[in-house]
């Protein structure tokens, strides 16, 4: 019965194939060896392009942290994504250009993956460059203060823009609370950890 239980189930199905995958790179020499050359070269690509490779990363993180809004109703009205702290770091560790070029990039891709962009949307494909840009001129603070700062400035300007243009207040105070608890876990928690790697 117990065999019969862990065959149907899907997390045991995927740690097997898990465990069967690092058997295969363990006892595969060759293999081995292309991921530790790959593993160099990558290193060194970093090392030579960091703003590149950075800002890169850090709009890909963006643009697919809210694909889970194609397949969980009413997730929109949940603030979690990484565009806001992509947008920060990048203003931060490379300037405002960086930070405008990220914060428009990474929220254009996200509303299109997600399939949330509309004619409403480029009210925060234009504000989050802006926010990009300012970056720099709040430095001095800490990373979470300068994330949240930037997170409650964003919301107030785009979210009476968006209930004038049809958005619920209800909706919108629900997004709101959750945008800012949200990224205050990502700035205490991820953000460090990525900032510490830019310099």
């Amino acid at each position: 019965m117990r065999e019969k239980y862990r065959k149907a189930n899907v997390i045991y199905k995927s740690l097997k194939k898990g465990n069967d995958l690092l058997n295969h790179v363990i006892t595969n020499t060759r293999l081995l060896l292309f991921i530790f050359v790959l593993g160099i070269a990558i290193l060194l690509i970093i090392e030579r392009y960091q703003r590149m490779f950075f800002t890169i990363f850090l709009i890909g993180l963006g643009a697919v942290s809210m694909i889970y809004q194609r397949y969980f109703r009413w997730s929109h009205y949940v603030g979690f994504e990484l565009c806001m702290m992509a947008t920060v770091l990048t203003g931060l560790a490379y300037g405002p250009h960086y930070g405008a070029f990220t914060g428009f990039v990474s929220i254009s891709s996200a509303l299109i993956l997600s399939g949330n962009f509309k004619h409403s949307s480029f009210i925060s494909i234009l504000v989050l460059p802006l926010i990009g840009a300012i970056v720099p001129f709040f430095s001095s603070l800490s990373l979470i203060s300068l994330g949240l700062l930037m997170t409650i400035l964003y919301d107030v300007i785009i979210l009476p823009l968006y209930v004038m243009l049809g958005s619920r207040i209800s909706s919108s105070v629900i997004f709101f609370i959750t945008h800012v608890l949200l990224n205050l876990w990502v700035f205490s928690t991820i953000a460090p950890i990525i900032y510490s790697l830019m310099h």
